[in-house]
């Protein structure tokens, strides 16, 4: 674990020495999480609230970088937004270099559609509630933009989008996601729609956007030319992390972990003769050096001063998805031990393998875990989605940490209404913790058959709607992407 250190911050004159320690303690917390998760924090006094990706984490980014990249071919961004989005982005130039370029590049509809797409970072000049890649001052980001002839096409577009990033999050982090459309209340600001994808967070009983992608419609070409936007950030890695994370720490999907195995030695010992650990050191060496043959991202610990339980330890808090053991009485019988980091009973979790079929027994074994991380986190959702049609039951099932799909009017009003009813309420102060509760559509209703869930509104549902209490993140948008 490294040593890390956060920037000193200037002590307001009237500050309260006991919340100062509070909030001292808090942050210390924040840090230690931090090592857990494979960053550091910068030192830098002004941005105390970036981050430092170290490499397993900043792996993971790159996976996902390479699988939509295979995805898409040239996607694009904008930069100016409608008023209460720009105060939460610092710019370096009032200018978008991409006006010119599409006003140059568009020149009549033969040179519609128009796909761009970047890969870059961004900083919040306003923001709070920072949470290592939930919500930090600077984040990675992938945004496209694209410009279509027709509605029809864009449409297309947009939902094609969203069917990769769900891909991102179940395919390649193993996290179960729900697709849906935003309520008008929380779609981007002047789009004519926002799709999307929710997560959930089982150990909360939380929401939390995953990803988004808009149809602008002809709002944004009057100044760009583009009718869509879509993004991904670096917020999937701690999607990935809240969903699969234990007490012991991180545990990491095999199709994105930097490393997918290691291999250790163990049963050495103080009597053991130099050449019979050499003999040992290279047999393990040959174990390894198959399973890279086939293509698995594979580590040896020889490190000297630690016993075989420290280095177990260590590398399940850093959420190696797979742990092979090898020594004298394994080399006797051919076989390696494996242990799994996704299973938390460590008997059930251990195995075994002929060394002789490593190459074709662990590939099949990694592909499991992945299966098995992705059920097992789709089953918690599952059972945590509540479908509901009587306001009396709204609220317990929110405070019994489940997400609820309720039928709803659609009205703007109606649903602040909800979130202002159902907003948890800390028990000191009666205060809401949550600004306002996550609203999603999903799907049609039968029109004037249901009345809306609200039991101020009257009036007939024209939706299902999924509620939820939100992952703090943005304070404008719910479940922020």
């Amino acid at each position: 674990m490294k040593d890390l250190s956060i920037s000193k911050t200037k002590k307001k004159k009237d500050e309260n020495p006991k919340m100062s320690a509070k909030k001292l303690q808090q942050q210390k917390k924040k840090i230690e999480g931090a090592a857990l998760i494979g960053i550091d924090v910068a030192k830098e006094a002004d941005l105390g609230e970036c981050y430092i990706l170290e490499s397993a984490s900043y792996a993971i980014w790159e996976s996902i970088k390479s699988w939509f990249d295979a995805q898409i071919e040239t996607l694009k961004r904008e930069k100016e937004h409608v008023e209460g989005f720009a105060a939460e982005v610092a710019w370096v130039t009032k200018g978008d270099c991409y006006v010119p370029y599409f006003a140059k590049k568009i020149q009549s509809d033969r040179d519609l559609p128009l796909k761009l797409n970047q890969w870059n970072n961004v900083v919040r000049w306003e923001f709070k509630h920072p949470m290592p890649f939930i919500r930090s001052r600077e984040f990675l980001w992938q945004e496209g933009h694209t410009t279509h002839l027709t509605k029809e096409e864009a449409g297309a577009q947009v939902r094609q989008i969203l069917d990769w990033y769900a891909d991102v999050y179940q395919e390649l982090l193993a996290v179960p996601v729900v697709k849906g459309q935003k309520t008008e209340n929380e779609k981007f600001p002047g789009a004519d729609y926002t799709t999307t994808i929710e997560g959930f967070i089982p150990a909360t009983g939380r929401g939390i956007q995953a990803a988004t992608s808009h149809c602008l419609g002809q709002h944004f070409s009057k100044m760009f030319n583009i009718t869509n936007s879509w993004g991904l950030t670096t917020r999937s890695i701690g999607v990935m992390i809240l969903t699969h994370g234990d007490n012991r720490g991180l545990v990491i999907p095999p199709r994105v972990a930097e490393i997918q195995v290691v291999v250790i030695p163990v049963g050495v010992t103080v009597k053991m003769t130099p050449e019979a650990k050499a003999a040992l050191h290279k047999q393990v060496q040959d174990i390894a050096d198959d399973l890279k043959s086939v293509g698995v991202r594979v580590e040896t610990d020889y490190r000297e001063g630690y016993s075989p339980g420290w280095k177990f330890n260590d590398w399940e808090l850093k959420g190696i998805p797979l742990r092979i053991e090898f020594g004298p009485k394994d080399a006797e019988k051919g076989v390696v031990t494996t242990s799994r980091r996704d299973i938390d009973n460590k008997d059930e979790a251990r195995g075994e393998a002929k060394v002789d079929e490593v190459k074709e027994a662990i590939p099949k074994l990694l592909e499991q875990i992945q299966s098995d991380m992705f059920n097992r986190a789709d089953k918690a959702y599952r059972e945590h989605r509540v479908q509901l049609t009587d306001w009396k039951g709204f609220v317990p099932a929110l405070n019994n940490k489940s997400v609820v799909l309720v039928p709803h009017c659609e009205g703007e009003k109606c649903e602040d209404q909800v979130k202002e009813f159902s907003a948890k309420k800390d028990d000191g102060d009666n205060v809401a913790e949550d600004a306002k509760a996550p609203a999603m559509g999903l799907e049609g209703i039968k029109q004037g058959e249901t009345k809306c869930i609200n039991p101020e509104c009257g009036n007939f549902a024209k939706a299902w709607v999924l509620f939820g209490r939100s992952t703090k993140a943005r304070n404008r948008w719910i479940w922020e992407g």
